[in-house]
């Protein structure tokens, strides 16, 4: 690689590292999936870091609530749980509502059928429980 390949990708992580701190305001929750990345796939935690998180996450034109309830929502409709319980704590971490969650996930009953949406509202719940015995409010 270059050096300017090695600039740009550094700049990239870095931008990464800075999304997982704004996501982490409240309960973390990006650490077990990276560290379980970062302990077989390294590769993988920096290709997340530098492209999830520093290129897609960190875009402009959308505020971190509307971003994170979409995020929310295609998780729910694709059935990917680990990711749906980690976006889930985000978008609460960032701002949103617990019943803006639930709505999230409820809307995809319409598109994606209800086992699917059940199974969201299913996650939903493991984390609502988790920040309940953590004493966070939201």
């Amino acid at each position: 690689m270059s050096d300017n390949t090695n600039y740009v990708n550094e700049v990239r992580y870095q931008m990464g590292k800075a999304k997982i701190a704004e996501f982490s305001n409240g309960p973390s929750v990006t650490g077990t999936v990276m560290d379980t990345l970062n302990n077989v796939a390294p590769h993988m935690a920096r290709q997340a870091m530098e492209f999830v998180l520093g290129d897609v996450l960190s875009r402009p034109g959308l505020d971190p609530k509307t971003r994170e309830l979409l995020n929310v929502a295609v998780l729910t409709a694709i059935g990917a749980a680990l990711e749906l319980k980690l976006h889930t704590h985000v978008a609460l971490n960032v701002g949103c509502t617990r019943e803006q969650v639930v709505e999230a996930v409820s809307q995809q009953a319409v598109y994606v059928g209800f086992p699917t949406a059940i199974n969201g509202i299913k996650v939903l719940e493991e984390v609502f429980k988790e920040r309940d015995a953590q004493g966070v409010k939201n």
